[in-house]
């Protein structure tokens, strides 16, 4: 295991991402990763938001930026206003694995933490690049925000595989890339596997929803 704890989180890129509290419509409670991409809107993983064994729907999600134990530098949102794609919500592929929650108009946590930007790479970009992700994983508390960082293992037109070591609880959080001081996200992290751990790709449809 060769993630390590970061404890800056009101620092920028650590205090857009966000610990994910989720209510599912049967009650049973679930922790995520979510990350900002604009003042009220957080990209996490499709199962976050929508859970096929539990009901559908999220109840609702609160989300606190930047989360350290306690401590909640920008406070915290509830939502109930939820997004996906109906390859995920209809057809539980794997490939299309992500969503996002919109927060309600008087919580611009955005405003305050910043917010990644995202893009699109090509194959022979992403495969020379060292590939970021921070969490909230539940064998540490689900508190508590950690990160690694390595180049991808393999990749699918909608997959990125790669040896970061990650926990549930990390399943939304963001893979991204730094170049000088811009980072850019490439992927929303959904799955842990023995093989590999994976994220979805964002390419261009997933670009498209997110700017949506």
């Amino acid at each position: 295991d060769n993630r390590v704890r970061v404890f800056a989180t009101t620092s920028y890129p650590w205090r857009a991402i966000c610990a994910l509290k989720i209510t599912a419509q049967d009650n049973t409670r679930w922790i995520g990763t979510g990350w900002l991409v604009a003042p009220r809107t957080v990209i996490t993983a499709g199962h976050c938001v929508y859970m096929h064994d539990h009901g559908g729907w999220a109840k609702n999600i609160e989300v606190i930026p930047g989360l350290n134990d306690t401590s909640r530098p920008f406070g915290s949102c509830v939502s109930n206003n939820l997004r996906s794609v109906t390859g995920w919500t209809g057809s539980k592929n794997r490939d299309f694995d992500y969503g996002a929650i919109i927060l309600p108009a008087t919580c611009r946590l955005g405003d305050r933490t910043g917010y990644f930007g995202f893009g699109v790479k090509t194959d022979a970009y992403l495969m020379a690049s060292v590939l970021n992700l921070s969490g909230y994983p539940g064998d540490k508390g689900g508190n508590q925000q950690w990160f690694m960082a390595l180049k991808p293992k393999s990749l699918t037109t909608r997959v990125i595989k790669y040896d970061i070591d990650t926990m549930g609880g990390q399943s939304g959080a963001p893979v991204w890339v730094k170049v000088g001081d811009i980072r850019t996200c490439v992927g929303i992290h959904t799955n842990g596997h023995l093989t590999g751990n994976s994220a979805t790709r964002i390419v261009t449809p997933v670009f498209n929803n997110i700017q949506l």
